[in-house]
């Protein structure tokens, strides 16, 4: 019945955005540590490593 309805169970996921993936290019270049960069973005460690994770094998996958 949910799915017919539309209904999503569970926490909404985290998108990579444009914003995250500048934060991503300056903790890489070693312009900001991992604390930083997860204050700049606004998410928390978890999430921050997850998008990292999503980015990178994004990235592995265009090659």
């Amino acid at each position: 019945m949910a799915p017919q309805n539309s209904i999503q169970f569970g926490r909404t996921p985290v998108l990579v955005s444009d914003d995250f993936k500048d934060v991503y290019r300056k903790w890489r270049a070693r312009e900001l540590t991992a604390v930083e960069a997860m204050r700049e973005a606004g998410v928390k460690k978890t999430s921050f490593y997850k998008l990292v994770k999503a980015l990178e094998g994004e990235t592995v996958n265009t090659l």
